[in-house]
């Protein structure tokens, strides 16, 4: 739904806020602990209640508003799609991915530099061979934050094309293989969406994601993880939470 007249309409329900109050900074993320220790790092933190609940805050005197987007690829869009009634000028998003190559290991840091529009929710906005990309700016300054931060760590970041699906239940062994095959190096569910949707409305974008899985090493979901990976796991989220507060800083 496009709105008209007043787009607080919109954002009282979706958000909690005025359209006007949503910082040029967002922050969109479905997971709990990455919400949490931002909110953590966060000063004069005002809490927001709409049906994307988040907050405002502010890191190192640089305000920032983050959203905590629905898993899958039509939630995710639909929070970022009403930001362009906002004075939001760049999204960071950030989640968990699966690896799909096996030098890949759990708690290292993927950057998506484009994702291979698997997802559905993206062609209700432009047809399949539109292309869900990077803001190029955006991810260089992410770039430097990390090369900085990351500096000696056992945890490393790898940059690269990654498959965007709806469905982790389909993922078979010959699907993942073509993709693996392919060069692309992670699989999860909203980053093209966000990639197209972004670049539709003119808002610059970046993603930042956590692996939690490899099941091309078979490091499923499903299975239990070592003892090292839940450690690697606990040091990646800490340098992804810093690494955001970092690039919100600098922005």
């Amino acid at each position: 739904m496009i709105p008209r007249g007043d787009a607080s309409i919109y954002t009282r329900s979706l958000y909690g806020c005025e359209a006007s109050e949503v910082s040029d900074v967002v922050v969109l993320t479905p997971i709990d602990d990455i919400i949490q220790g931002l909110r953590e790092r966060g000063e004069e933190t005002i809490e927001l209640k709409g049906f994307f609940k988040g907050f405002h805050a502010h890191i190192g005197g640089r305000r920032f508003t983050l959203f905590k987007s629905l898993i899958g690829s039509p939630g995710a869009g639909d929070c970022l799609y009403y930001l362009r009634f906002t004075p939001c000028r760049y999204v960071i998003y950030t989640g968990l991915i699966g690896a799909l190559q096996d030098w890949i290991e759990v708690g290292d840091l993927i950057i998506p530099t484009s994702a291979y529009r698997g997802e559905g929710a993206s062609k209700y906005f432009v047809d399949e061979a539109y292309p869900a990309a990077a803001d190029f700016q955006l991810l260089r300054r992410l770039s430097d934050v990390l090369d900085e931060l990351l500096k000696g760590e056992e945890i490393k970041t790898h940059y690269g094309a990654i498959y965007t699906t709806d469905s982790f239940a389909s993922e078979t062994d010959e699907f993942l293989e073509r993709w693996r095959s392919r060069r692309l190096i992670g699989i999860e569910m909203e980053t093209s969406a966000i990639y197209t949707i972004a670049r539709l409305l003119g808002i610059k974008a970046a993603a930042i994601h956590l692996v939690s899985d490899n099941p091309i090493t078979g490091k499923t979901l499903f299975h239990k993880l070592p003892e090292e990976d839940k450690r690697r796991m606990e040091r990646g989220r800490g340098l992804l939470i810093e690494a955001l507060a970092r690039l919100i800083e600098s922005l």
